[in-house]
Parts: structure tokens; C-alpha cells; sequence
């Protein structure tokens, strides 16, 4: 009879805990950097813990990594997700440069006006403006830019070639109201996107016959915008062939488009805070980020192709491209760029709201009384949000630290909250110092 003898060891101790894992891995910037945000997101409270706890967070979650927490520390720092000092983060929101909005809509102004501010433009009330009450409407908004999540619908005739609805009605209707493309499987669902969608012919017809936009080549840029879930370098071509169209008339639309707030997308992804499409930066665009320059100089290179005129105009290089998507980034509202809105400075308790109808354009709507001579703010991220989300994602996506009234006041009760209380006294400690107190009363 033979007897397997195993040899075990008498000590259980976890290795781990007394030096780096055999299988350890040394974590990149990047994976650090995704993971705290991930944390960050996924139990709020945690951004308030001190780099210590943090480092035992995250070692916790990433039990393989040689992690130290000066490592973390570095890493966080020079991502500007760290700082003792709220100023020492990175912003950029004194690189944010505009100037005056031309040919702007007059009947909007009957209760608002344009001022300027250290902020730059802004909308103030002419008059009392009452809680509820419409303050403005904008019907179009500078270019119609069709959802890009849509593309493949309508592309098939499944949803509107232009506001993306999904189309309900039989093709009999849609033949008798002249509601299809003669040339291409696109579908409008009312005569109104139909002729709204004055650019379809031009971006999407590779027999059409316009010196202005090589529609074969178009389309290949439509496709790699839709392949990297890149809305913003979509949205700029849409605009910049609204503006190709409009210079042979009167240019407005260049103009405008050109006042707008803007600043490179090469500046603004300094302040990013994670390359996942999870993460805080361009969380409305859900850009991946990364390969960035890669991406752009592709994108670019698709974009020269479909508009032949890019390519000859010498202001339209790379840095202007980039130039280009940066001022979309901060100045769209849920996809659209409407030019009366673009001037609304934000507060994290905003005074005003808005509605969005694709067939109405936007209406801006007060949220409390306004009195004559304040600033009109909206709100550019949820307020739901907690003060540290908040307060990030404007940092990492319009470039300043947010310091309006709800945000001092939270961050000065998180101060309350980290700050050490004096010990409960007890009963018998309140008797004895009473009594002390009353026998020196006596002398």
C-alpha cells in the first residue's frame, strides 16, 4: 500500500499582504487613472476619501496590481484628479475665446439682452421675467444635425432622414405626400424635415453634381464618424457644409458659427479624466479617447476628401478642425447648436430651463422670478449630480472650476463633515464639572 504524503505549509499567511503578488502587474496611468473614476462613479462617497483610503480601495478592487500609494498620488496629480488645492487643478476657461454673434433672431430679445461679463458673453432680463414664464424661442437651430445613433435606420427608410423619428406611416402615404428621396432609400416623416433637410442631396448622392461636397466621400467620413461614436467631427461636417452652402449666398452662418465660444478639442482633452467611453470627458458625445491623435488626423484626412474646398482653403487645417469640434463640444444642447441658447452661462442651480421639440426648436423657460437686470443661467450638466461629479465634469468638459452659490455651500458643509467633533461628555464628567463651576461661583 503506498501512502501520498503532502507537505503543507504551517503558515497561512496571505503573501500578498506581506509583499507584491508573484503574478503582479504594474498598472498604466491609464487603468489607474479609469479605475478611480469608475469607483468615483460608482460609489460617489468615495471622492472624498483621503489618498490613503483610496489606495486601499483600489488595491481592494485590483487585489494583482503593485500599486504604491505614492504611485497613486503621482499618477492621480498629474491627471489633475488630485489636488490639495482646488486651484491647482488644470482648467482651461481662460483659453475660451468669442466675440459677438451677428444677424441673431430680433424677436427674441423682447426680454432678454446680450452683456458681457468676466465669464464673457451672457443673457440678462430687460424686465420682471415670472416663474413658468417663456422667456425665448429659437425654431431652427444653425444646422439641422441628424442623430448619427440613427444612421443605420435611416439609411434603410426606418426612421426620418433628418429629426430620426421612427416612421409609422405605410409607403402609399409616403409616395403620395412626396415624402421619399428620388435617389436613395431616405424618408422624411412630414414635409416640414423634408424641407428643413436642404442639405441631404448634396452629403449623401455620389452622382450629384455640386463642386462642393464629393458625396462618395462623404459618406466614407459618415461611416467613420459612426464606427468611433464621433458625434462632434460628424456634427462639424454637417455645419461646415450648411456654411459651404449659405457663402454663396450671404455667409451668415460661417459668421456666426465663428462667434461662438470655442477652444481646440487638443486643449480640452488635457483635462480629461479617463479614456473610457464610461468617463467623464465628452460623456454626451461617448467619444473614445484612446488613440486621440490617431483619430483626429483620420478624421481629418476623411473630412478633406468630402469637402475638396477644406483642403484648398489654408485656414482649415488640422488645428482649425480640431478648432472646429472644440467649439461644438461646449456649445451644443443635446446634439443641436442654437445661437441665442450658446450664450447662457451655467449655474449649478440654474434660473431658467429649457424644452427641446425637433419640430419647434427650443424654448427657454423661467425657473423661478427673474428680476430686471440678472443674468440668465441654465445648467450644463444634472444637477442631481453630487458636488464632486459636478464640479468635474464642468472642469473636464468647459474647462472651469464651478464656484456658484450651491456648490460653496455643499463643499462648506463636506468641510463640517471632515472636521473632527469633541468627544461626547459623559454623565458623570457633566456632574463633576458642574460642580467644580458651582464651588468656584462660591468663592
Amino acid at each position: 500500500m503506498h501512502v501520498k504524503i503532502e507537505t503543507l505549509s504551517l503558515n497561512d499567511t496571505d503573501q500578498s499582504v506581506l509583499g507584491a503578488p508573484t503574478n503582479s502587474i504594474d498598472p498604466t496611468d491609464k487603468q489607474v487613472c479609469d479605475d478611480v473614476v469608475l469607483l468615483w462613479r460608482q460609489e460617489p462617497s468615495s471622492e472624498d476619501l483621503d489618498i490613503k483610503k483610496l489606495h486601499a480601495k483600489i488595491k481592494q478592487r485590483n487585489s494583482s496590481w503593485s500599486l504604491s500609494e505614492k504611485k497613486l498620488k503621482t499618477v492621480l496629480t498629474n491627471h489633475s484628479l488630485y489636488a490639495i488645492d482646488d486651484h491647482e487643478l488644470f482648467t482651461y476657461f481662460d483659453q475660451v475665446v468669442s466675440t459677438e454673434t451677428p444677424m441673431l433672431d430680433r424677436k427674441a430679445f423682447q426680454k432678454i439682452e446680450v452683456r458681457s461679463n468676466e465669464k464673457g458673453k451672457a443673457l440678462y432680463s430687460k424686465c420682471l421675467i415670472k416663474q413658468g414664464e417663456l422667456i425665448f424661442q429659437e425654431t431652427e437651430p444653425l444646422a439641422y444635425i441628424p442623430p448619427l445613433e440613427k444612421l443605420a435606420l435611416a439609411q434603410t427608410g426606418k426612421s426620418c432622414s433628418l429629426c430620426g423619428n421612427s416612421l409609422t406611416q405605410s409607403s402609399h402615404f409616403t409616395i403620395m405626400h412626396g415624402l421619399d428621396c428620388a435617389a436613395c432609400n431616405a424618408i422624411w416623416c412630414s414635409k416640414q424635415c423634408k424641407r428643413v433637410d436642404a442639405i441631404h442631396a448634396y452629403l449623401k448622392h455620389p452622382m450629384s453634381k455640386n463642386k462642393i461636397v464629393n458625396a462618395k466621400n462623404w459618406l466614407k467620413f459618415e461611416k467613420f464618424c459612426q464606427d468611433n461614436v464621433w458625434n462632434a467631427a460628424y456634427s462639424v461636417g454637417i455645419i461646415f457644409a450648411r456654411i459651404l452652402l449659405d457663402a454663396l449666398d450671404n455667409d451668415v452662418t460661417r459668421q456666426q458659427f465663428e462667434s461662438l465660444a470655442q477652444v481646440s478639442q487638443r486643449i480640452r482633452i488635457k483635462a480629461s479624466d479617463s479614456t473610457n467611453v464610461g468617463g467623464t470627458f465628452d460623456a454626451s458625445s461617448g467619444s473614445n479617447i484612446s488613440d486621440a491623435e490617431a483619430l483626429w488626423e483620420a478624421g481629418y484626412e476623411l473630412f478633406c476628401q468630402a469637402f475638396p474646398q477644406a483642403e484648398k482653403d489654408s485656414r482649415m487645417d488640422l488645428e482649425r478642425f480640431l478648432l472646429y469640434v472644440g467649439k461644438f463640444n461646449i456649445n451644443q444642447v443635446s446634439g443641436q447648436i442654437y445661437n441665442i441658447y450658446a450664450h447662457l452661462n451655467h449655474s449649478c442651480e440654474p434660473n431658467v430651463r429649457f424644452e427641446l421639440d425637433p419640430k419647434m426648436g427650443i424654448k427657454v423657460f423661467a425657473r423661478k422670478n427673474i428680476v430686471p437686470g440678472e443674468e440668465l443661467l441654465t445648467t450644463y450638466i444634472n444637477p442631481l449630480h453630487g458636488v464632486n461629479l459636478r464640479r468635474r465634469e464642468l472642469r473636464v468638459n468647459w474647462g472651469f472650476s464651478c464656484y456658484c452659490a450651491r456648490c460653496k455651500k455643499e463643499l462648506d458643509q463636506k468641510k463640517l463633515e471632515k472636521t473632527p467633533s469633541a468627544p461626547p461628555v459623559s454623565p458623570t464628567d457633566a456632574v463633576f464639572t458642574n460642580s467644580r463651576r458651582r464651588k468656584s461661583s462660591m468663592k
